[in-house]
């Protein structure tokens, strides 16, 4: 018993060895990268410090997705760094030091529910509202707006979204207003009146499923909605953990305590971390149809930026299963979509559709880590918003078109591609990234695992095509 019970300590704290080992490293790096840029940064005013903190910025995200892409591949480059156990230490060492802030935010977590809400984004403050307007009998599309939202929980107008227009207008495109003007303009805005704000973005801007899962909170009374994203966050890091040998549970669990972005969403009450986990978990069983499509029409149905992942999931199931099952999942995802959406869209079909295009605001100011941080710093011009757009789109063609060549039967791969594109958008602010890396490693490393611990699952496809094979063989055994 005493044994027994000594393997199994041992297993839970093994440390990982080669090509396990490799990607976790990978993994730490980028990781420790992408807490970079959650530290507060310097405000820089001068030309050359400014320059430098952008190119910086820069950087480091594009470093940090390019070693994401390496950590993805089926077989790791021949880098003597990867499988050195110094580098591998240094690696933990750093991932360590993002330790104690990571435990400190869990501790937050854990009160969260009992404090007034603080949230860093608009975007929470209206699907806390909307989830009131719900209650009280209105169509949040209809009666939401950002300024009833903010004053009834006294948040901070710095964390709306200002619009290029009105008192703004002279401002856009290169000087996003600060936080003293943001609350001097904010205070002039009339609530209950949505339609008529120009100067901040003020309509509910998600699909219904981002706001529908608060409503019972708002009903129980508590004061923040937060403890819902806690308990997302939770299942995640549970779902991944499940996923993987005991003997990685333990690297799955610190590497989430390290991701700092992960955490201050979390207790943040950021939108990301709900689609996400849906993502994840369709990705996870999208060998099982029924809940891998639900799970992807409950994602499309809570965030826009889940649609990126659908050309790339029908792909999959086109490839492993045949065009007639991959439309009948996109069609079944959509439906889902519907029937929690078409409720508010039959009744307010303008408001919804403003609301769900509201990203698209052609009055948007340039923001994000990726190729806008260059202009926005003065290294590059900054180019009409069309010209990010057409890089856009053309990195998503050549996302599918790679996924099609090279990515049969990845649906891990298909979570980072998904959001690549965003690297060149107008508007390519850091949640659009920080919170593909972890899942889709770790549900790299696992196909790993259970592709050398048994084989692949034959196909429909290949399932029928083996029992013809034996039924040819055995008749012709009957006719010798």
């Amino acid at each position: 018993m005493a044994q027994s019970r000594g393997a199994s300590m041992r297993r839970w704290f093994a440390v990982p060895r080669g090509e396990t080992a490799a990607r976790l490293t990978l993994l730490g790096l980028v990781i420790v990268l992408q807490d970079l840029l959650e530290l507060p940064r310097p405000a820089l005013h001068t030309a050359p410090g400014k320059q430098l903190l952008g190119i910086g910025v820069f950087l480091i995200l594009g470093v940090s997705l390019a070693l994401l892409l390496v950590a993805m591949r089926p077989q790791l480059p021949a880098w003597r760094a990867l499988r050195s156990r110094r580098v591998q230490a240094v690696v933990l060492l750093l991932v360590l030091a993002a330790c104690p802030t990571g435990l400190m935010q869990i501790g937050r977590m854990a009160t969260v529910a009992f404090a007034p809400p603080s949230y860093p984004n608009d975007g929470t403050t209206l699907d806390h509202y909307a989830a009131q307007q719900l209650l009280e009998g209105h169509n949040p599309y209809s009666t939401t707006d950002i300024v009833a939202a903010v004053r009834l929980y006294g948040q901070d107008p710095e964390h709306t979204t200002a619009l290029g227009q009105g008192a703004f207008a002279s401002l856009f495109p290169l000087n996003y207003p600060d936080g003293q003007m943001l609350r001097q303009v904010f205070a002039t805005e009339p609530a209950g009146h949505p339609n008529e704000i120009t100067e901040f973005e003020s309509h509910l801007s998600y699909p219904a499923l981002a706001f529908l899962p608060l409503v019972p909170l708002v009903w129980a009374g508590l004061q923040t909605v937060t403890p819902f994203y806690v308990l997302c966050f939770l299942l995640l890091i549970l779902l991944l953990a499940l996923a993987v040998p005991v003997e990685l549970r333990l690297w799955v669990v610190l590497l989430a305590v390290a991701d700092a972005p992960l955490l201050d969403a979390t207790v943040g009450g950021v939108l990301d971390v709900f689609y996400i986990l849906l993502l994840v978990a369709a990705c996870r069983w999208w060998r099982r149809p029924f809940i891998s499509t639900l799970l992807l029409g409950l994602a499309i149905a809570a965030k826009q930026l889940a649609w990126f992942i659908l050309p790339f999931y029908a792909l999959l199931v086109w490839r492993e299963r045949g065009w007639r099952e991959a439309l009948a999942r996109l069609g079944g995802a959509t439906a889902v979509f519907a029937v929690f959406n078409a409720p508010f869209f039959l009744n307010n079909p303008r408001s919804w559709v403003t609301g769900l295009l509201a990203p698209e605001n052609s009055f948007m100011f340039p923001s994000g880590t990726g190729l806008i941080r260059l202009s926005l710093s003065g290294v590059l011009p900054l180019f009409p918003q069309s010209f990010y757009t057409v890089l856009e789109l053309l990195a998503l063609a050549a996302c599918v078109w790679w996924y099609w060549r090279y990515g049969k039967g990845r649906p891990e791969i298909a979570l980072v591609l998904a959001v690549l594109p965003l690297f060149f958008a107008w508007r390519s602010l850091t949640t659009y990234f920080y919170f593909i890396a972890l899942p889709a490693v770790v549900l790299v490393i696992a196909s790993e695992r259970r592709a050398a611990g048994k084989p692949e699952a034959a196909t429909p496809k290949r399932e029928h095509l083996r029992g013809r094979a034996l039924s040819e063989s055995a008749l012709a055994q009957g006719r010798q």
